[in-house]
């Protein structure tokens, strides 16, 4: 499918992440939202903080997430920050910001089913120590640390529901509004949250083929009874999740989004058109997910 069909307001990538051409790949997420160009030069010192906020239209929700951002590294006070089962990351815990008036690109990630933000790490100082602003978000009891059935199948909607509150409360922020250029927001995301990126930038579920998504689980006799009960029929609440705000996409191995609803028309959105593999690559090779050469991951496990 030609560029020239794809709407300049966002461009949608279904990309596999495989060998060495990962980063080529992860550079064209980054492209499209630097115009200006981001300055930094690869290799800047990436800081990491902790965030939480609730949100209090959906019964007080408490959502968390790690900002990743450029640092500034002007003494030793900044601790270095250590995850098991990882190498070659250079990460400092609410280090210094290093900004220099520009604002910069804001990338948010989406991470796969019962994972958390912190295991894309690897990805995020990939981008931040380009100059980028990169928000990796633990969604809702749907992570490694807080998970139940009902939000980690028939309740997806609110994962990109958690996409939009963090780019909301992050530009409503004293201090990260003032640094985010609100212009230039896209989404990232791995197997689930790839289905994630792509649905909060503009692809659409079918209404029937989700409630039978959600039926599957309501009627999936291996689930205790009183957890089947508690998981809703309705597909009301999946059929609006685009944020407009999201100028790019970049999904990483999405799974079969099929069996979430996703049709072929849904993906056919003016504003999800794919412009690389075909959505109907996906099955066949979503197991392909982690690159070895990508920083910080000769040692990272491998999720699906």
């Amino acid at each position: 499918m030609h560029n020239r069909r794809v709407p300049a307001s966002i461009r949608t990538f279904l990309l596999l992440v495989q060998g060495r051409a990962a980063v080529a790949r992860l550079c064209v997420l980054c492209a499209m939202l630097a115009y200006p160009s981001v300055t930094l030069a690869q290799g800047t010192p990436v800081g990491m903080q902790q965030l939480e906020f609730i949100d209090a239209q959906e019964g007080g929700r408490h959502l968390a997430l790690t900002m990743f951002y450029p640092a500034a590294l002007r003494d030793r006070s900044a601790a270095r920050f250590v995850m098991p089962f990882f190498a070659n990351l250079n990460l400092y815990k609410d280090a210094e910001a290093a900004f220099d008036g520009t604002k910069r690109p804001l990338v948010m990630f989406s991470h796969g089913r019962s994972s958390n933000g912190l295991y894309y790490a690897w990805f995020a100082e990939a981008l931040a120590s380009r100059g980028y602003m990169v928000a990796a978000l633990n969604h809702y009891r749907a992570n490694t640390y807080d998970s139940t059935i009902a939000y980690l199948a028939n309740k997806l909607w609110q994962r990109p529901r958690d996409v939009s509150l963090t780019i909301s409360f992050l530009l409503n922020d004293s201090f990260w509004g003032k640094v985010i250029d609100a212009s230039r927001i896209g989404v990232a995301g791995h197997s689930q949250g790839g289905f994630t990126a792509l649905w909060v930038g503009g692809a659409r579920i079918n209404p029937e083929k989700y409630l039978a998504f959600q039926r599957g689980w309501r009627n999936n006799q291996m689930l205790p009874e009183y957890l089947r009960n508690e998981l809703p029929l309705d597909a009301g609440p999946a059929l609006d999740v685009h944020d407009k705000r999201v100028k790019a996409v970049f999904a990483m191995a999405p799974g079969i989004v099929q069996a979430f609803g996703m049709d072929a028309a849904g993906l056919q959105q003016p504003k999800c058109r794919p412009t690389s593999r075909s959505a109907r690559a996906i099955p066949r090779r979503r197991r392909r997910t982690m690159p070895s050469s990508l920083p910080g991951t000769s040692r990272a496990p491998s999720f699906t």
